[in-house]
C-alpha cells in the first residue's frame, strides 16, 4: 500500500514538472579573450582545487590535454585568467582525441 501511494505521488510530481528552459549561450573568456580549445570541448565546472570556488576543467581537442582554469572571482561572477594542464608526476594527462 505504501509503495503504491509513493509511486502515485512520484508519478504526479513528474507529470506536473515543467521542462527546463535554457537561455541563450554565452562565451567563457580568459583574460578578455574567448576560450577556444578546438572542436568538441567538454567543459566541467567543479571546485578542482578545493578552495570553495567553482573552477573550469576543459578538454582540449589538440593532443587530448585537459586544461584547468582556476576561478579567481566568485561563484556568482567567476573569473578565469589563465590555464595550466592537469598533470600526473609532471606529465600532462591526455585522453584520446580526433
Amino acid at each position: 500500500m505504501i509503495k503504491a501511494v509513493s509511486a502515485v505521488i512520484l508519478l504526479s510530481v513528474f507529470a506536473f514538472a515543467s521542462a527546463p528552459a535554457f537561455g541563450p549561450y554565452s562565451w567563457i573568456d580568459d583574460n578578455g579573450g574567448r576560450i577556444d580549445v578546438g572542436y568538441y570541448g567538454a567543459p566541467c565546472i567543479v571546485d578542482w582545487n578545493a578552495d570553495g570556488l567553482k573552477d573550469l576543467v576543459l578538454g582540449q581537442f589538440s593532443l587530448g590535454n585537459i586544461r584547468f582554469y582556476a576561478n579567481s572571482g566568485s561563484n556568482d561572477s567567476p573569473n578565469f585568467t589563465t590555464y595550466s594542464y592537469i598533470q600526473s608526476d609532471g606529465v600532462n594527462i591526455a585522453l584520446p582525441y580526433g
